[in-house]
C-alpha cells in the first residue's frame, strides 16, 4: 500500500528547520518531553480559541474563527514535531490505525 501522505516527512523536514530556528533564536531547550508539553500548551489555546468562536468566553468571537485556525496549525505541526522526535512513522501509523478501514467498508459494500 502506498503512504497515505507522500510528502509527510518533506513538510516535517521543513516544520523542524523552522522550529530549530526558534529554539536558537529564543534559546528554548526542546529536548526530552517538550513536544508534548508544548502541544498541551497548544490544545489548551485552540480550546480557549473555540470557546470564543462559539460564544462562550468573554474573548471577542469577531477573531475567533481565525485563530482557532492557527491553533489548529500550532496543534497539528507541534504533533507532527514530536512524531519526528519520538521516531515515530506517521504514514504507518495512519495506515494501519485509520486506512484499515477502507478494507472492510468496500467488504461491506460487496455485502450490500
Amino acid at each position: 500500500m502506498s503512504q497515505p501522505l507522500p510528502e509527510l516527512e518533506n513538510f516535517i523536514d521543513r516544520l523542524k528547520a523552522i522550529s530549530d530556528r526558534y529554539g536558537r533564536v529564543y534559546g528554548v531547550d526542546r529536548g526530552g518531553d517538550w513536544h508534548i508539553l508544548k502541544l498541551q500548551e497548544e490544545m489548551g489555546e485552540l480550546t480557549q480559541s473555540y470557546l470564543a468562536m462559539t460564544g462562550r468566553s468573554r474573548r471577542d468571537e469577531a477573531t475567533a474563527r481565525h485563530h482557532v485556525a492557527m491553533e489548529m496549525a500550532d496543534v497539528m505541526c507541534m504533533l507532527l514535531l514530536m512524531a519526528r522526535a519520538e521516531g515515530i512513522d506517521l504514514n504507518a501509523a495512519i495506515t494501519e490505525k485509520w486506512l484499515k478501514w477502507e478494507t472492510v467498508m468496500t467488504e461491506e459494500s460487496h455485502d450490500a
